[in-house]
Parts: structure tokens; sequence; C-alpha cells
């Protein structure tokens, strides 16, 4: 669904990005780790098209879409959650999950996909409450779902479970598993929480100064890689 092939970026003199190299499977959720500071979320907006590449190219569905600007991507049908969530305090929530409608890949104003409150049901018990009267766990779910509004085919999340209360931990975790299966969905998420990633992801990426220092698929991350790249 997704390749990054030799992406490079600096941030002024600093190496940020160091020839990363890294495929999301389709149908696949793939978790996107590393310690803090290695670049995670700068590969991210590369992905999205909110940082450029300074070299390299990123092929979506096999397209170049490296010079394509972010809201060409959306209606290519890629999905983005960035950290901190981002929602519309003053907006209520059905206003949040309306603003993304015209940019999905239709580029044509829609409904509210039903399926949304399947995945989080108590959005549709509060609709009209502003986005900012929400708990951090359930904006994180705001913030989901008004991606999930655009009908993306490949979701991008960076760190969702960051902050969260556990229970809710585990309805985001146990949405996202049911993406690829209910909506034939790809996910490429950073998770920093080692238990976490290894219930939602299928494969995983390991990031170390910049580059994938390793990777596989989830259920063969071992205790040895763990230490080596993840451990403080």
């Amino acid at each position: 669904m997704l390749r990054a092939e030799k992406l490079n970026q600096f941030y002024g003199e600093s190496n940020i990005l160091r020839d990363l190299t890294l495929e999301a499977k389709k149908g696949r959720n793939t978790c996107l780790m590393g310690r803090n500071g290695v670049g995670k979320t700068t590969f991210l907006g590369c992905v999205m098209g909110l940082v450029p590449v300074r070299t390299g190219k990123i092929f979506y569905k096999g397209r170049d879409i490296t010079g394509l600007a972010p809201e060409a991507r959306a209606r290519m049908g890629m999905g983005y959650v960035p950290q901190g969530r981002q929602i519309f305090p003053l907006l209520t929530v059905e206003e949040n999950l309306k603003l993304g409608l015209p940019y999905g890949r239709s580029g044509k104003k829609r409904e509210i996909p039903t399926h949304v409150y399947d995945f989080f049901p108590v959005l549709r018990e509060m609709l009209k409450r502003r986005g900012g009267d929400l708990s951090g766990g359930q904006q994180q779910q705001l913030a989901i779902a008004r991606a999930l509004a655009t009908d993306p085919e490949f979701l991008i999340l960076d760190e969702p479970t960051e902050g969260i209360q556990p229970n809710i931990v585990r309805e985001i975790v146990l949405a996202t598993r049911r993406f690829a299966a209910e909506l034939d969905m790809t996910v490429l998420q950073v998770e920093q929480k080692v238990p976490v990633a290894k219930t939602a992801g299928d494969d995983y990426a390991i990031m170390e100064r910049g580059s994938v220092a390793a990777k596989g698929e989830m259920k063969d991350l071992g205790a040895e890689t763990i230490k080596n790249f993840l451990s403080v």
C-alpha cells in the first residue's frame, strides 16, 4: 500500500531521517516504534505531505506521491490523526465529524458514515456537545472518527493511545484491529507502548537515528530487540 524509499529530511543541520526505507502492507496494521526523537512523527509528516522530503521517494498504491499536497493525498484515500488530537474544541462533535467530509475520496459532501458510531458509540450520544467538553480519551476517539469520516483506505495514527485512560486505550486498540477486517483498511501507527503495539499490530518497524533498525511480523518481536531499541 505504501513504500518509502531512502527518505532524508533535515531540521537545520540535523539529519532527522537518514535513508529511511519502510513498507506498510495492504490490509495490515504496521506499528512504527522507537525511542523519543528518532524521527517517527517527522516520517508521518512526510508521508502525509505536511513535511517536505529533502531526498527520496514515497509511493502509494504504486504511484509516486512525493510532491503531492496533503489535500491531494487525502482525496487518494489517505487519512491522518496527528499527535495531540487537534480537534476543534469550540465545535460540536457533529461539526468536527463533518469537517472532513468534502475532502474524502469522492470529493463531494456526504453524510457521516454510520460505521463511525459502530466503532465509537459514545460519539453518537455526544453529537451536540462541544469537542472541548469531552475527556481526553473521548477527544482521541473523535479525532480518529473524524479521519474515518473521510473514507480512507490508508490511515495514519500518531500515538493514538498517548495519555489516554486504560479503558479507552482498549477501545481504541480494538477499533483499529477491526479497521482492516471490516473496512479493508491499511493502518500505519506510531506506538510507544510495547504491549499496545503487540495487541494492535500485525507488523512492526523500529526506528533508530532516523532509519529503520529492525522490522518484521509482530509475533516475532522478541525481548532482545525490545531491549536493544526500545528500552529507556
